[in-house]
């Protein structure tokens, strides 16, 4: 097979593309599109029964045989076509249904690139659907993330993006700001004559509508990073308190390399795992003390900056070695909650309880800390439904029909709110209306990023890139 073309090498949207829109591997079936101008024309020049696939009318399915060059039979397929405009490009494209397995796919596509089709790149169907006007960027990345998509929540999310309920959210946003942005305008216009076309009290009202608007769109990525990347649980504490230990214990596999010497964890290690339904992201971090050469400092630095972006820390003790009273136990908290600045949960964990006295255990209870055992699993019952419980409250819409999930999404938002928030500061003093336009057209473009009514090439690029091959 050709290798597969980089964004920096092809910019053609003139070719006919093909790539397998199934994961590759062995499966009962798999499917191989094409898209372009002459895709039926070249699926047509590898299938058996050329003529009928040619008159075929759109989303129609065709039986018959790919062959080689020759002539040979490479397996028997069905082929599906549909005609520009009704298909996910918006081009002609043809889907080719063959046997699934490595060697059957492979074939059918050096067939089609023997015939002048070149192999997609990644994202790149998707791409051409946005272009065509099949679907706004804000629905093109839904795709994305709808194929990622590991719980229930963050599928319901992504339809909801892919069905246009955050783009019609910014679309009305933007109707208002631009209806503001045509009469500052227009006045500015008329201005020898002192004409306003709107009001201040009417312009200033309408700007704090939409502000607020943003405002409310924006305070919901926090439950969307949730629903849409997972909680992410960070496993901090003091060389040799467990950590690693706690993240196999957690993963149930030993993912971690764990020993007796202190400072073994130099980088982070982070992983994914399914707790009661809830994606949670666990990050191991190095031990945090202040001793240690350049590379373990370069580690405790690693692992204050994830404390920092933490939704929870688990803080590790060990039990067996430190004896942690109520004020000691404060302390901890408080520290944690400074780094964070009081948005992450913190969990204070007495590992190795399984080798102190009941005495002890009860101590630590006492002062606010859950005794547990990575290496028994005592307690780890009560830590997995509590890191769950908080992925599902912290990753809740609470009802809102939009949930913002993307962080350029976010970014935009954040961008605009703060046009706005200078367009009401320029009104209440007074300043010039081209102040004003100015602040408000800055609002605007910040959401035309968002569903891609103004987005440059690289941009795009960005985007796309993190598409698979053949979506």
């Amino acid at each position: 097979m050709s290798d597969t073309p980089t964004i920096a090498t092809v910019t053609d949207r003139e070719d006919t593309i093909a790539a397998l829109a199934t994961p590759p591997g062995t499966s009962g079936i798999a499917v191989v599109r094409v898209s372009g101008t002459d895709a039926i024309a070249r699926a047509a020049g590898i299938f058996s029964r050329a003529d009928s696939l040619l008159a075929a009318p759109s989303h129609t399915v065709h039986h018959g045989f790919v062959r080689t060059a020759r002539g040979e039979a490479i397996d028997e397929t069905l082929v599906s076509v549909f005609r520009s405009p009704h298909s996910y490009t918006g081009e002609d494209s043809a889907e080719i249904s063959c046997h699934g397995g490595t060697a059957v796919s492979r074939a059918v596509l050096e067939r089609l690139f023997e015939t002048g089709v070149r192999h997609a790149l990644p994202g790149e169907f998707t791409r051409r659907a946005f272009l065509n006007g099949k679907l706004d960027l804000a629905q093109a990345e839904a795709v994305a993330d709808l194929i990622s998509a590991q719980t229930a929540s963050a599928h319901r999310a992504s339809m909801r993006q892919l069905e246009g309920a955050l783009s019609k959210h910014i679309a009305a946003i933007r109707e208002e700001l631009v209806r503001c942005a045509s009469m500052l305008e227009l006045s500015l216009d008329f201005a020898e004559e002192d004409v306003r076309l709107l009001p201040p009290d009417e312009l200033r009202s309408a700007l704090a509508r939409a502000r607020d608007t943003v405002h409310a769109a924006l305070d919901t990525y926090a439950s969307g990073r949730v629903l849409r990347e997972g909680l992410t649980v960070v496993l901090a504490g003091r060389p040799n308190a467990g950590k690693s230990s706690m993240l196999n214990a957690l993963l149930g596999t030993p993912r971690a390399i764990v020993t007796d010497m202190p400072g073994t964890t130099r980088d982070y290690i982070e992983e994914q795992a399914m707790l009661h339904g809830s994606l949670v992201r666990f990050v191991d971090t190095a031990g945090l003390r202040s001793a240690g050469d350049s590379a373990e400092r370069a580690g405790v630095a690693l692992s204050k900056e994830w404390i920092a972006a933490a939704d929870v820390v688990c803080y590790l003790i060990d039990a067996s070695e430190e004896d942690i009273d109520a004020e000691q136990a404060s302390g901890i908290q408080a520290s944690i909650e400074r780094a964070t600045g009081s948005r992450a949960e913190v969990i204070l964990l007495a590992n190795k309880a399984d080798i102190v006295t009941p005495e002890t255990r009860r101590a630590c209870a006492r002062v606010g800390l859950l005794p547990v055992s990575a290496l028994t699993g005592d307690g780890l019952d009560t830590v997995t439904s509590r890191l769950s419980s908080l992925a599902r409250t912290r990753s809740s819409s609470g009802g809102e029909e939009v949930l913002v999930t993307n962080a350029r999404h976010a970014e935009c938002l954040r961008r605009s709110s703060a046009a706005l928030d200078a367009g009401l500061a320029a009104l209440a003093d007074g300043r010039t209306e081209e102040i004003l336009a100015y602040e408000v057209r800055g609002a605007i473009r910040a959401l035309d990023e968002i569903i891609g009514t103004v987005t440059s090439d690289d941009v795009l690029n960005a985007i796309f890139s993190r598409f698979c091959i053949g979506k």
